[in-house]
């Protein structure tokens, strides 16, 4: 005879009363999965405390993950650091490593109230002063988020350093992804590493800095979101994000990128622009096939597959023709 599963409510609420006793749970009313994101799985969680009901927010470590290794205790101490630097962050209230509780170690945020909006929302279009508003406090918080020491992560003496390293983790997710060889893949993180450029300042960098993983209310920041992929780089790498697979209406180029620099004194040289795109369409590329890999390996969630369509060509990578242009340079410039 099979043994009766325990409710997710009532082992979560074991481990709340045991591990964050100064949250005062009484009970665990009710978890419910969002649907959002593309890797950690999120969830609403609704409880009855000694000061009334609360709804915090988990984010749990993937069975079938597409940026793996992870780690949510290298997430929570990281938004712990980052809010003390005044970046806008959900406040982390406790830390689950048991994975027994929830199939995975997870943490527990408080729920940001707000809006999110699309790469190219019609709401920014149809308000010009909506507009540039959100893409000054966009250039705004990533400026301020450049300016954080790099102490908060493991940290390198110089850009080319940072750079390599972040290959070196990108061939790994390359190795576990592929199925058959991909040489393309493989030359391309060869090319990367082989002709890392300097960097004019190494800080913090966010990795996945786009409009939808910004929240606002009524049109002001209050949070920035998803931060597994935050490292410590060149901040050439954010701003290339943002005109690549984060592209949209807050790319920052042209007169945001001006402004990016009269706030930071980064200069946001095309030369060295090219490198890093060509870095940030590379490891789109390998987090796409991550994606599928896990897929037909026996991942159910949607998100698998979509994030692999999306990296794969369904995204706004840049065009191919940039890609390969970039690529020749990069060669052209190795001794």
């Amino acid at each position: 005879m099979n043994e009766e599963v325990e409710p997710i409510e009532q082992r979560l609420e074991k481990a709340i009363k045991n591990g964050a006793p100064e949250l005062n749970v009484q009970k665990i009313t009710k978890v419910e999965r969002l649907t959002g994101g593309l890797s950690s799985q999120n969830y609403f969680v609704t409880a009855d405390t000694d000061g009334g009901e609360e709804t915090w927010v988990m984010r749990v470590e993937p069975k079938e993950g597409i940026i793996t290794p992870y780690s949510m205790e290298r997430e929570f101490n990281l938004l712990r650091a980052v809010a003390k630097e005044g970046i806008p962050v959900p406040d982390v209230l406790y830390l689950e490593q048991d994975k027994s509780v929830m199939d995975g170690a997870f943490i527990l945020m408080s729920l940001v109230k707000g809006e999110i909006y699309s790469q190219d929302d019609p709401r920014l279009h149809a308000d010009p002063a909506l507009k540039k508003s959100i893409q000054h406090q966009f250039v705004e918080a990533l400026a301020k988020l450049h300016g954080i020491s790099q102490d908060v992560l493991t940290n390198y003496a110089t850009g080319t350093e940072a750079v390599r390293a972040e290959v070196a983790v990108y061939r790994t997710r390359l190795a576990r992804a592929e199925q058959i060889p991909n040489p393309a893949l493989r030359h391309a993180l060869d090319v990367l590493e082989q002709g890392a450029p300097k960097a004019q300042r190494i800080s913090l960098l966010h990795g996945d800095y786009r409009l939808p993983n910004l929240m606002f209310n009524e049109g002001k920041l209050v949070a920035i979101l998803d931060w597994e992929l935050a490292r410590i780089g060149d901040p050439l790498g954010d701003i290339a994000f943002t005109q690549t697979t984060g592209a949209g209406v807050c790319s920052i180029e042209g007169e945001l990128a001006e402004y990016y620099t009269e706030l930071t004194g980064i200069k946001i040289d095309e030369a060295e622009m090219e490198y890093q795109r060509f870095l940030e369409g590379t490891k789109g590329g390998i987090i796409g096939l991550g994606g599928a890999t896990a897929v037909s390996k026996g991942g159910t969630d949607l998100r698998l597959l979509s994030v692999a369509t999306f990296a794969q060509g369904g995204g706004r990578q840049p065009a191919a023709a940039g890609i390969g242009n970039a690529f020749e340079n990069i060669l052209e410039k190795q001794p």
